[in-house]
This record gives C-alpha cells, sequence and structure tokens, in this order.
C-alpha cells in the first residue's frame, strides 16, 4: 500500500525548486495517510456502534415486553382497577424518561478524537517548521 520513501535530497545539492517539490510530495503523502488512518477509525467505530445497536435492539424488546408483563400482574395484583393503571403508567414514565436520559449521555461527544488530536498536532508542528 504505502510507497518506499523517495531518496532525500542533501540541502547543498537541491535546488530550490527540488527541495519545494520533494516538500510538496511529502504534503501529499502525510495528507494521503492522514485520510486513511481516518477512514480506518470510522470503519472501527462503525463496526461498534453495529455491535451496540444491535444489543440495544434485543436488550430493548425484552425490556418491554418484560415490563408489560410485570405492569399488567402488578395492576391486576392491585385490584384491576383503571387508577392502579394509571398509577403504575406514571412511574414507569418516570423510569423510561430517566433511562433515555443517561442513554444520552452515554454518547460520544467527540467523535473522531485521536484523528483530530493528531491533526491539530501535525498542524502545529508543521507551523512551528515554518516559522
Amino acid at each position: 500500500m504505502s510507497q518506499p520513501a523517495p531518496e532525500r535530497l542533501s540541502l547543498e545539492e537541491a535546488s530550490t525548486a527540488a527541495l519545494v517539490r520533494e516538500a510538496i510530495e511529502e504534503a501529499k503523502e502525510l495528507v494521503r495517510l492522514e485520510i486513511e488512518m481516518a477512514k480506518n477509525e470510522v470503519e472501527l467505530e462503525l463496526a461498534w456502534a453495529k455491535r451496540a445497536a444491535i444489543g440495544f435492539a434485543v436488550a430493548t424488546v425484552a425490556s418491554v415486553v418484560t415490563l408489560s408483563l410485570l405492569a399488567m400482574a402488578l395492576v391486576l395484583a392491585l385490584g384491576g382497577s383503571a387508577f392502579a393503571a394509571l398509577v403504575l403508567a406514571g412511574v414507569l414514565l418516570v423510569v423510561g424518561a430517566v433511562a433515555g436520559f443517561v442513554g444520552y449521555s452515554m454518547l460520544p461527544k467527540s467523535p473522531l478524537a485521536r484523528t483530530r488530536h493528531r491533526l491539530e498536532r501535525e498542524v502545529s508542528q508543521l507551523k512551528e517548521h515554518l516559522a
């Protein structure tokens, strides 16, 4: 995949044009490698996200069925009245809202963090080198 490194010119032998050409080629290679690394990171994160989504879907279906059966059993145990059903529905609504908030807070806040950090570091190094 990656090409062998071209022979570097010594500063004494190379013309300015050759040095600029070499710098441009190295910058192109760096950009190509960064894009490849970012693609790999995205693919890895997507694979983990797919696995997590499947797990969440199975857990959601099982939880809904279980909670429905438990709620029905509890309403019947409380006498089967409409008031008991409404109270239980309110409690389950609060539990669901809290669980949704917790799940939302666990979502990644900074996707592609490694790539962003690496690019910021390389830009600052390039600025220092050019200064």
